[in-house]
């Protein structure tokens, strides 16, 4: 499926693959013909100009990071999607964690 703009009246409507590949324009006034090949390549040309890659920045320095899970390699803050932390931080919580769940398991192995 490929949806086609034609360029003389300005309505648009959808190829599929059981209608030929160079015919008239559906609409009954219009006499522009289209090619589907010709039409793929300018509809994969408009979109590759549309598409421009994000650069991802750290929330706290505004560096450049590579995802939006990782260590910042600027300012040493841990990003957790738009969030930063401090490994210091990162690590006191793990280590609460860890506590918490060696109690429980204390509590429940008696």
């Amino acid at each position: 499926m490929l949806k086609i703009q034609c360029p003389q009246c300005n309505k648009s409507f959808v190829w599929t693959d059981n209608l030929p590949a160079q015919n008239k324009c559906p609409t009954l006034d219009c006499n522009w013909h289209y090619n589907i090949h010709t039409e793929l390549e300018r509809n994969i040309t408009r979109r590759e100009t549309k598409v421009e890659p994000k650069t991802l920045l750290c929330p706290f320095c505004q560096g450049k990071i590579t995802s939006k899970f990782t260590i910042c390699r600027h300012c040493g803050q841990i990003v957790l999607g738009s969030k930063a932390s401090r490994k210091r931080y990162f690590f006191l919580a793990v280590c609460l964690l860890l506590i918490i769940l060696s109690l429980i398991f204390k509590c429940l192995v008696k």
